[in-house]
Parts: structure tokens; sequence; C-alpha cells
């Protein structure tokens, strides 16, 4: 069924509230998953809402933290996040980089002990509607062949540009662990070139997908990459590999945080005309017959805003309930 993205957006804010979330770290947990929802992103939507809703009824997720924002450098800024759910400190964090990025010109935000941020281009996003430049990074628990050893390891850089900010937003796996998750809660196949099972075979079906490991994106370039994010936002950010990091599906009460970095840089000193060069690269690459990454997703938002966002009827119905009870 479909559902209006202002009425799903309430409703999701309200069943965090239920789960003991203030109405601040409600609305940004729900803001995230509407956003990915809005964009296409359903592995990151509302696959992830059972993930999340057992780690704040397991004790995985702390929904009354005391967040610090601590400030080391002048350009730099910590936020210990004292186990938030990763979407509210992570949009806490971009909230308060983009002033100090005005300030410095350069500046970053490390978020640790934080739970999954979930997709990074809502963070960067935020910055570019500012008319900054934003990078991101996240390291997740391992997941990628061989091994595991490396998680997906998700990147991310939003720029100004007219009409929407361009946003590329990417795990450095195949395709996504969420959409895998997506593919076993609803019981179906994935195609043989997302993963291996736990002895190295290719493998069609999702379960023997998240036991196993999921191919890297470009061979041992996406590797390489995944490295990189690992000492950005892993090692650096988060202070924690992603070696350490338990499966949240799998044991929603642990503890265990993955870091997540986010950049900002302020154009207008060194290229106030950005916008302008973006809009020559868009239109180069559309006289070739490519698009720019990010595209598609912002016509699924312009259509879900207008037609309303998917939603699986029990969920739904499960969410309105709550409400119902409540009242």
């Amino acid at each position: 069924m479909r559902v209006a993205p202002e009425a799903l957006g309430k409703a999701l804010c309200r069943h965090f509230t239920r789960l003991g979330l203030p109405e601040e770290g409600a609305k940004a947990v729900a803001e995230v998953l509407l956003q990915a929802e809005l964009e296409g992103l359903r592995s990151h939507g509302l696959a992830r809402l059972p993930i999340y809703t057992a780690q704040l009824e397991k004790g995985g997720l702390n929904p009354t933290p005391e967040m610090r924002f601590l400030r080391p450098r002048p350009g730099f800024l910590l936020v210990e996040a004292d186990g938030a759910p990763g979407p509210w400190a992570a949009w806490r964090a971009a909230e308060a980089l983009a002033p100090l990025v005005r300030e410095q010109g350069v500046a970053a935000a490390a978020v640790r002990d934080a739970g999954h941020v979930g997709p990074l281009g809502p963070y960067v996003r935020r910055l570019a509607l500012e008319g900054l430049v934003g990078l991101a990074f996240a390291n997740t628990p391992p997941a990628l062949a061989p091994g595991p050893v490396l998680g997906t390891n998700p990147i991310a850089l939003a720029a100004p540009m007219e009409p929407e900010p361009l946003v590329v937003d990417l795990a450095l796996s195949t395709v996504s662990r969420g959409k895998i998750l997506e593919k076993a809660q609803r019981g179906e196949a994935i195609p043989p070139d997302w993963a291996v099972d736990s002895e190295g075979r290719p493998t069609t079906d999702p379960q023997a997908a998240l036991s196993g490991a999921l191919l890297p994106l470009g061979g041992s370039k996406g590797l390489a990459l995944a490295v990189l994010v690992e000492v950005l936002a892993g090692a650096m950010a988060g202070h924690k590999l992603g070696i350490d990091l338990p499966l949240p599906w799998q044991e929603p009460g642990a503890r265990a945080f993955p870091g997540f970095l986010l950049l900002g840089l302020d154009p207008d000193p060194v290229s106030p005309g950005l916008g302008t060069l973006l809009a020559r690269l868009r239109a180069a690459v559309e006289d070739t017959g490519g698009r720019m990454p990010g595209d598609r997703r912002v016509r699924e938002r312009e259509r879900r805003l207008k037609e309303g966002i998917e939603v699986p009827q029990e969920l739904w119905r499960t969410l309105v309930e709550e409400v119902k009870g409540d009242g």
C-alpha cells in the first residue's frame, strides 16, 4: 500500500518515541529512514526498522545518551555518542559541522560509540544544501571477500548543484549488505554475482550470502578503497576496526559501534563558480548518453513525494496500531 511521506514520517517518529527516544532523536532516525525510502533505497529504509527496534529493545543502542561534542583542534569536532542511534548522532554532527566549515574553510567531525548511521547521502546532502562540499566515510562489520575482514565501508560525496545537489553514495561491495538483508526478509533469491557462501562458492541464497561474504566492487580496487575507509572511519574516527564489530541483526544487544567521519569544505574561497562548473560537467555527461550519479534517486524522490511510499500492509498496520494504543 502507498503511504504519504509525511504520514510515514510521523508514524516512524511515534514508533521511536515509544521505544524511549526523545523527540529530537526519534525525528532524526525517522528522517533518515524516510529519506532512504524516498530515494528508493529500501535496503536502508524500512528494512532497517526491525534491526534498530531490536537494538533499542535489547540494549544494543542507548535511547537516552549523553552525547558530548569535543573540539580537540580548531577544525576538528569529536562526537562521543554514548551508544546513541547512528542517524541521530550523525545528524547532529552534520548540524554542528556546517558553521565550523564556514569558520575554518575545511573541518571534520568524527562520530564514535554510535550505532549504524544508515545511508551516508542525507548527511553530505545536508552540507551541500548549505553551499558546502561534503565527504563521508563509515566502516561496518566484516563483509567483503576474501575473509571477510573488511566491511562494505560506504563512501559519499555531495556538492552544491542546481536544481538538486550532486550526491554520490555507494558501498564498496557489488551491492550493499542491506540489499541482501532486504532479499532475505522477502524470501527472494539474489543474483549469483553478488556474494559467495561460507565455502567461497557463488550463491543465490541471501542467508548463505550473509554467512559468507560479499564480492567487492571492482575486485582489488574495491578492497583498497575499503582499507582507506577503515583507516579514516574505523581506526581514526571510531577508534575501532570492523573485525571487532558484531552483526547487529544477529546480536542486537551487543554494544559495539562502527565509526563515522564527515568532512566539510567551503568551496567559495577557491571556487566560487563551483555550481557553474558542475552544470557544465552534467551537460557533458548527458551529451554522451550518460547520467550523473544520484539522478535516479532525485527522480525517485520527486515521484514518491507525489505518489507516496510503498509500505508493506502488515508493517503499516503495526505502526498505526501503535498510535491507536497510545491514544
